[in-house]
Parts: C-alpha cells; structure tokens; sequence
C-alpha cells in the first residue's frame, strides 16, 4: 500500500525522458531504413473566390487514403481545425455539438467520458474496460477510458466515422472511431498566438509556430495550451470556488523528407492536469418500496450517523448550488510519442505507425462535510499507471486503378494498474470501516487486415474489407474490507488527515488478510464489411454496405464473491444505405444515411438496489448483458445562402430496442428488462448553425450562432419508469462575434456558451439503500469570453 503522494505504482516512476528517448532513437533508425510519407492529409478548405460562391472541398482519410468526403462511400462527419477554433470547442468530448447521433456526457478534463454513438457506448464505471467507441489522435488509439477528454488545440480535423471501423482501423469496435488529427509541421514559416479570459476567472493562452529548420529536409513545429479557470459554485467546507482547473500541454512535431521516397513525421506530446474538487451533489432518498421508483425526501434530508441533514439546495440542487468536500487534490501526466513514416517502393506505399503513451495519475480527498453532522466522514485515495504501445504496417496501392487494395497488420499492448484505498472515520452511529482494492491488468490485440476495391466501371465499384483479430487479457485483483463492530475495535486510524501517509491505518492481524484472485482470457473474431457504390453523375453517390464490428471480453475491476467477473465478447452487423449528393454548383451538399444495427451480447451496466435478505446487504449493480437493435437516420447539409451567408445542419433519428435482456443482480433473479431503450441515447439529435459575414473596408465582422437539441434519455438500462434516472430533453446554444483585419492576421471574438444556461443531470444513479442518498451530477452552467487570435 501507498501513501505517499509521489505518482508512481510498483515503484517505476515514468519520466518523458528515461521512458521515450530510447523508444524514439530506435524507431527513427527505423524509419531511415525502412518507412516514408503519411498518407493521412487535412482537411484542404482551398480558397474559392467568392464570386464562384461554392462550398470548400473537404478531403478525409476515414479509408487511410486522402479522398473528398463526398466521394467515400460512409457515413462521416468533418469538422475542421478552423471551425474548432471559431466556434469554442475547447474539449475532445465538445465535437458531439457537431455530429448527429453523438454523446459524450461527463468526463470534464479528468474523468471517464460517457461516449456514446447511434446508441452505442458505454455506461461501465469500470477503468479498465474498453470502449465501443474508438478514440484516435493521429492515427494511434487512445485505450484507456479516462485519457480520451483532452484539449483541442492547434488541430486540422476532427473525423467522426459511424457504424463499426473493423476493418481498416487499428482497434477493433462496435460503435465507430472519432480521429483528431492534428496541425503537421511544414517547411513554410506560419503560427499563430491566442489569449482568451472568460467567465470564473477562465484564462487560456494558446500558441503555435513551425517552420523549415533544414530547408526542404526538416521542418518543425511546436503547440502549448494553457487553460485554468476557478469554478462557479462554492465549497462551504473550504470556502473555495470549484471545479477548478490548470491544464498544461505541449506538443513538438518534426517533418524529415530524407529522400524523394522516404518521410517520417515524428509527434511528441506532454500534459499536466491539477484539478480541484468538483461539485458533487447527494439527496436523500429511498426506493419506493415494491417498486424501482425513486423516492427523494421532500427537503432532501440525508439520513446518516444517527441524525438528518437538510442541504441548503434541499432535493433540487443546481449547477450553481454549495456544495461540500474536503481539501486534496487531482492529478495527471500524459505523454505520448507517435512516429509515422512511409516508404514509397515502386508504384506502392508501405507505412509505420507507431505509438508509446503514459499516463501517471494520483488523488487524495480529505474528509470534508458541513460543521455539526453526522454525515458519513469518507477519505479516499487513488493512484493509477499506464503504459500503451501500438504499431501498425500498411502496405498500399494507388487509388487511381481498376484494382486498389491495401494489406497490414497490428499490435496493441496497455499495461495499467490501479490502487484505491478509502477510510471512514467514526461519528454518530457510523463505525470505522477500512477499504482497499487494486486491479493490474494487460491487454494485448493482435490482427491482419486487408481492403480491396474493384471498378466495374467509371459510375460502379465495389470495396471488399477483413480483419482477423485475437485480444488476450489477463487481470489480478486484490480486495480488503475491514469494519469495526460493536465490540470489536478492527481498524484504528492515527488522524483523518494522516491516515493516507505510510503507518497511518492498523489492522488487527485477524482481518487484515487481503483477497487476491487472477483470471485471463482470449477471444479472437473475423469481420468483415463489404460496399458496393455507384456514381449517378459527377455530383451524386450512392452506396450500400453491411459491416461487422467486434468488442472483446472484459473484467470487472472489483471482486464480487470471491470472483472476478468476466464479461463476453459484444458483436454487431450494420446494415447500411446512404447518398451523397451536392447541388446548385457547389453551393450545397445533402448527405443522408438509414441503417439497421443488430447487437449481440451488448455489454452493460445493470443499476438496480437488490437486497438480499440472507445477508440483510444491498447490492446497486453489477455486469449484465443484451441483445438488441437500432434503426435511424441521420442527415447532414451544408449551403452557402449567398456570397457571406452559410448555413448547415444536422438530424439525427434513433429507435433502440433491448431484446432478450435477462439479468441478474445481487444473487436474485432472473429479471426482464427487454423492450427498453437503450440508455444515454436520445431518439432524437438536432443541430443548426449559421455565419455571416458582414464586409467592411478595413475588415469584416463574422455573427454566428450553433445550436444542438437532444430528446430524452434515460440513465439505466433496467429502470425506465422513474422520472429521476432520465434527463429531458434540451436545446444548447452558443453566440459569437468576430472582427478580422483586411489582413486576415488579428481577430477579436467575444462569445457565449450555453447562452440559455441549461445546465443538465449528466449521471443521476438510484438511490442508494446503503446511504440513503441519491447522487447527481451536472453539466457546465453558461459562461462568456473574450479572445483575441494573431496569426504571423
């Protein structure tokens, strides 16, 4: 057991240099004898003269070639790095105002994101489970849950890809894949600075320049972030405003061109994150006896320790609301190095991406709650280490031939452990209780891959894709519980600030025996997806496609029983049509999809207070599983109304169903929840935003506005009935005002976010029978800003 507060686990303290110098010395001799060229491009926004009055071109590489979005045959939403920046999306998880049928509630910038996309995602507390929907920076996959919310800065795209990516991406999944991929160093000398103060003391200083080091030969660049802001609802027990924040990023690129046939990119990121106390609400209530129904006391009162407590928010609380918790901290270090080469041998492109990340992580809470109570006097501490590598080879074809193909293989490794240690101290009727667990896990994927497509003709192709896949995990995890008795004094702690330090918790040796049980396991899957296409004309496509997508296993990061319990792989088939179509010469483009999903096995999280009335003990969830389907439509426009007038939207259209959903929880069962929705997915996505720009002699002034709807959702998968694990739906909008310079070199915005200052529930759980509370929590209220951006 650790105390300290020295971020480490297993005593191997990760350090930048020590850990990715010899990993990147090695690679790049690697790369001058074998690898060339990145076949991933930006987003080309290239200038069209107004007068021609047309939408800019966009180019992805969602099939690992640079192609026009409106000529892949799938469903993509575009965002590039320029519509980032103008309309404040600060955060990763921020992209969902931009997509349909895409969620991402909670996370903040150092929790766990609920991603969720065409109804597929997770709601599993658990660290150390994968995600159905992959998140990508720069070709590389970012596996581990809680690294996935971070910064968005000096980015070129954003692609979200729906439906399954088995095939060509490099982490098999079920639900799709969002690539960021950042700004590339270039030989030409460019950069900008960006200085941003807002709302509760909100300062952002941001700031990119690169250029030719070696002229023609080595190009660099080098990005910092810097965020901090100081929160905006108040901790009665430390007087301080919270969430607070300090969020530091660098990031260092290098462009070599070795030869007229070999190039390699080479990526180098480091991340700091101190974050304070977040707001977390609780309510006193109870589940309505016979039923799964909440039942919150009408003032709120928590029953706890022998007396009530009535919180000065009752059983409402805000965003704005007091709240209570002790003095600690949170913090976090990433780095990541990521090396991307390409070799051209003859007409054909073999390529390398490799990648190497870490991330250090260590909490403390202390006890923190109102003066005179008894309420449940909890400290906890959490430490947390991983380390993932990855690398993928591709060899590919030429696009522009009657048979183009691409061939590769992948590897995937994550090492991560966890330790969690929690103390709750004497007071009222409440008895001390020591807990402690740990999960040390390794996950490692392997696969083969390959693409083909065929042209029957210049209007009619087809693209056929497989992949083979084995993952293996193996876990071991450790559980301790010790609680003090009536007569019995088990566990002693020397302070309820110190008991975290080392010597500050003592166990009678009687129940000091820690529970230690290690499982593992393989699965292994082929999917596949095949695509036929045709070109009705030079502005209108048409598609088909059915695609497979595989999750593997997992296991739960706490011991039930005795035993560790092992989820099954989740599969999925998507059955898909789309057309892709641009009309009135280029001034607008309509893209529409309708697809049928059929799940297997969809892994859940089952919520749920089950007493057992052999043990007198509650349990509120536990792993489960679901078949079940999803039919939707999504539709994407974009238009140019006139020269300086653009308008775009999005719609997106879900029914979920579970099916033979049979489940079972804290020994009892089984219960039925088929016919329920799936949860966290809203029937219904909108989003509209416009800009204009207004002409000037010495400039222009851009107004604009976005907005995004999402219908109802539910919180749990089993109970459906209870109006207090839902949240409605609700309308978000942003405003924002722009001057540029007839240069083009100074721009000065002001801008709102959630000007409504709808600030939904994003995690409102059951009531817990074990505390006799309910917790809620909820998103960002609205906040302002002024910015000011010079590009050089």
């Amino acid at each position: 057991m650790r105390s300290d507060k020295t971020p480490h686990i297993d005593n191997r303290t990760i350090t930048f240099s020590r850990k990715l110098l010899p990993f990147l010395i090695a690679n790049i001799a690697f790369a001058h004898a074998a690898f060339a060229q990145d076949v991933t491009s930006e987003i080309e926004e290239n200038a069209v003269p107004a007068a021609t009055k047309k939408l800019a071109s966009v180019l992805v590489t969602a099939q690992k070639r640079a192609e026009n979005i409106q000529e892949v045959p799938s469903t993509i939403t575009a965002v590039s790095g320029k519509d980032v920046d103008e309309k404040q999306v600060v955060l990763s998880t921020d992209i969902e105002r931009l997509a349909p049928n895409l969620s991402s509630q909670g996370g903040g910038r150092t929790g766990k994101p609920r991603w969720f996309l065409r109804g597929i995602g997770t709601n599993d507390p658990n660290q150390n489970q994968d995600g159905p929907l992959a998140i990508y920076v720069d070709e590389v996959v970012v596996g581990l849950q809680q690294l996935q919310s971070f910064p968005l800065y000096d980015l070129e795209r954003v692609e979200v890809l729906r439906g399954p990516q088995g095939t060509l991406w490099g982490k098999n999944n079920t639900g799709g894949a969002i690539h960021y991929i950042t700004r590339k160093a270039s030989f030409n000398k460019e950069g900008y600075s960006k200085l941003t103060y807002g709302s509760y003391n909100t300062r952002i200083i941001e700031s990119a320049f690169g250029g030719a080091i070696i002229d023609e030969t080595l190009a660099g660049r080098i990005s910092v972030y810097n965020e901090s802001y100081d929160g905006w609802a108040k901790n009665i027990v430390t007087g301080d405003e919270g969430p607070s924040l300090k969020d530091q990023n660098i990031r260092v690129q290098f462009l070599g061109n070795f030869s007229p046939t070999l190039d390699a990119q080479l990526i180098l990121t480091t991340r700091e994150v101190d974050a304070g106390p977040s707001p977390a609400y609780v309510v006193g209530a109870t589940t309505l006896p016979g039923t799964d129904i909440t039942q919150v006391d009408p003032q709120g009162a928590i029953n706890q320790g022998g007396t009530s407590y009535i919180p000065s928010y009752g059983n409402n609380p805000t965003v704005y609301s007091d709240y209570w918790a002790g003095d600690g901290y949170d913090t976090k270090t990433d780095n990541s190095a990521t090396l991307k080469v390409n070799w051209q041998l003859g007409a054909n492109t073999l390529s390398s991406v490799t990648g190497y990340s870490t991330r250090d992580a260590d909490s403390l809470s202390l006890v923190g709650v109102p003066l005179d109570t008894t309420l449940h006097r909890i400290s906890a501490t959490a430490l947390l280490d991983s380390q993932q590598v990855s690398q993928e080879f591709r060899l590919t074809s030429p696009k522009d031939q009657k048979i183009s193909w691409i061939l590769g293989a992948y590897h995937y490794n994550l090492n991560a452990k966890n330790e969690n240690r929690s103390a709750r101290f004497a007071v009222g009727t409440t008895r001390e209780q020591y807990i402690e667990s740990s999960w040390d896990q390794e996950a490692t994927s392997n696969a083969l891959f390959g693409n083909v497509k065929y042209k029957f003709s210049d209007k009619a192709s087809i693209t056929l894709g497989a992949r083979y896949t084995e993952e293996k995990k193996d876990i071991t995890e450790t559980a301790l519980t010790v609680t003090d008795t009536a007569t019995s004094n088990r566990v002693t702690f020397v302070s309820e600030n110190g008991w975290h330090l080392p010597g500050g918790v003592s166990i009678l040796p009687a129940f000091s025996t820690v529970t230690a049980v290690s499982k593992d396991n393989t699965w292994d899957e082929f999917t596949w997806d095949i695509t036929p296409e045709y070109h009705f004309n030079d502005d209108v496509l048409g598609y088909l496609r059915i695609a497979t997508g595989f999750r593997s296993g997992g296991f739960n990061q706490a011991i039930t029983n005795g035993d560790i319990v092992e989820t099954k792989p989740e599969t999925l088939t998507d059955y898909e049509a789309g057309i892709k179509s641009a009309w009135f010469d280029g001034q607008l483009t309509l893209n529409t999809a309708v697809f049928y999903y059929d799940i297997k096995s969809l892994q859940l999280n089952i919520q749920r207070a089950f007493l057992n009335t052999s043990t007198n003990t509650y349990t509120t969830s536990a792993a489960g599983e679901s078949d079940g389907t999803v039919k939707g439509i999504e539709v994407e426009f974009n238009a140019l109304a006139s020269v300086n007038w653009r308008v775009g939207g999005s719609l997106g259209y879900l029914k979920s169903e579970y099916n033979d959903f049979i489940y079972y929880i804290g020994g009892g069962g089984p219960f039925d929840a088929s016919g329920n929705d799936f949860y966290r997915t809203p029937e219904v996505s909108l989003r509209l935003d416009t800009d204009y720009t207004i002409p000037l002699a010495s400039g222009n002034i851009i107004l604009a506005t976005d907005w995004s709807y999402r219908s109802r959702i539910y919180h749990n998968a089993t109970v459906q009935n209870d109006p207090l694990q839902e949240t409605p739906g609700y309308w978000i909008g942003n405003l924002r005002a722009s001057y540029e310079t007839a240069d083009g070199n100074w721009t000065f915005t002001g801008f709102v976010n959630n000007v409504t200052d709808k600030a939904p529930v994003f995690l409102r759980q059951i009531a817990n029978p074990n505390t006799g509370t309910q917790p809620n929590n909820i998103s960002a209220p609205k906040t302002w800003g002024l910015q000011v951006n010079y590009k050089f």
